[in-house]
């Protein structure tokens, strides 16, 4: 049952790369009246299942199948993620919380849970004074799940409630809350607004594999004159094959290599569907006599995106007098199948491009592979992961330091050497 522990931290499939620098949001929180509220509390992200101690203030012991159906058995008990994040307002309604570059929006509930507030966060730019925080009531929200698939029944049920997307902040968390149950329920509390759910299932525990899920994802609306919302039963049908699956069987048909143990040798070629400024069928096969740096990544990876791209970026411009010794390759991998052409891979950065890289484009090569084959030939840990080839076509341990240091030391005249074998 780990991946339903494991699921309380929304654990991705990128590496642990820095997002953004945190930003300083203070503001108030008032009841309609405009009077201040204290003991209200403040935070980006919610839970539908209580928090993470039991009443007399010690820790659940989530390994423990007693404690863990219990945890997940306090159904609509609203109670920030993380006592960290979150923030309770002074006498004055008065409060000061930190958010890092993800934090799409803030969340407020009054002490007893019957009053909320939902209000989008602007960038920390755009921020002039301190935000307010305007208490309405609540709405409690209700749902049952089935499984549509006779052959599965369902174990263990979640679901995130998330904000309708915002195509100028397409890197921000639209999640708002995180609910839970091995009773094939969920229950929460929000106002008035609009919001969607990101639904699913585990039908074995001991598999520890999403298998299910509700798809397309529901919408729905709540409106001023709601005081309770039921939105029926949600059908689960089988979810498609994740990260986890793939890896598990190529590891199983003994397919997966892991680049970091064949240092030295001949680097696998990639697979590529399409490409963007370079010829990817000739592969690595069409950059010897350079130093070459993959980068993987994908629209699925916030951290790339914000960050490793970037840093990829600037490393391509400081280092433009070296063209001739090195290239950057972006390997964009979507395996769920997807983006199967440049053309739709360049629609969907279209959005990134305008509100997170300023206007600029990846002056680099692109590879798409829209299938799990490269990934499990160079057996990368997770998106993010950057690898250095020499100009031999022989994998090399490092990263763009790495390379940074060998442009840094050749001479104008001289094509850099490969450290390999010396």
């Amino acid at each position: 049952m780990k991946l339903v522990i494991a699921l309380l931290l929304s654990v991705g499939f990128c590496l642990p790369v820095a997002f953004s620098q945190e930003h300083m949001i203070m503001g108030h929180v008032v009841d309609r009246d405009g009077k201040a509220v204290a003991n209200a509390t403040v935070s980006s992200f919610w839970r539908a299942n209580g928090n993470s101690t039991h009443q007399d203030g010690t820790p659940f012991d989530l390994s423990d199948r007693r404690q863990l159906r219990e945890f997940w058995g306090r159904l609509g008990h609203m109670a920030p993620a993380s006592s960290e994040d979150s923030q309770v307002t002074k006498e004055d309604g008065s409060f000061a919380i930190s958010l890092n570059g993800r934090d799409r929006a803030l969340f407020a509930l009054d002490a007893e849970r019957n009053l909320g507030c939902v209000i989008e966060v602007p960038s920390s730019s755009k921020i002039k004074g301190e935000l307010e925080l305007q208490l309405v009531p609540l709405v409690t929200v209700k749902a049952e799940f089935r499984s549509a698939v006779e052959s599965k029944n369902v174990s263990w049920s979640h679901a995130y409630v998330e904000l309708a997307p915002n195509k100028t902040k397409p890197l921000a968390s639209d999640r708002l809350i995180s609910c839970g149950s091995f009773d094939l329920r969920l229950e929460f509390r929000l106002p008035p607004g609009d919001y969607r759910l990101d639904a699913y299932a585990i039908s074995d525990l001991e598999s520890d594999t999403v298998d299910l899920r509700v798809h397309p994802a529901p919408k729905f609306t709540i409106r001023d004159i709601d005081t309770e919302l039921d939105l029926g039963v949600l059908q689960l049908t089988l979810a498609p094959p994740g990260r986890e699956n793939f890896e598990t069987e190529s590891k199983r048909q003994g397919r997966w290599q892991d680049y970091t143990q064949h240092y030295g040798e001949q680097a696998p070629r990639w697979h590529s569907v399409d490409g963007r400024a370079i010829d990817h069928k000739k592969n690595l096969e069409g950059l010897r006599g350079k130093w070459v740096l993959l980068d993987f990544w994908g629209m699925t990876c916030a951290p790339c995106l914000a960050r490793g791209i970037p840093k990829m970026m600037e490393f391509y411009e400081k280092n433009s007098k070296s063209k001739s010794k090195f290239e950057i390759v972006g390997v964009c991998i979507d395996f769920s199948g997807e983006i199967d052409r440049m053309e739709k891979l360049n629609k969907a950065m279209s959005s990134i491009e305008t509100n997170v890289w300023k206007g600029k484009t990846i002056p680099f090569p692109i590879v798409l592979d829209n299938s799990f084959t490269t990934w499990e030939r160079y057996g990368i840990p997770g998106l993010g992961t950057v690898v250095l080839i020499d100009p031999e076509g022989r994998l090399v341990e490092g990263d763009e330091t790495t390379l940074q240091a060998i442009l840094d030391q050749a001479e104008p005249s001289d094509a850099p050497k490969s450290p390999v074998g010396r």
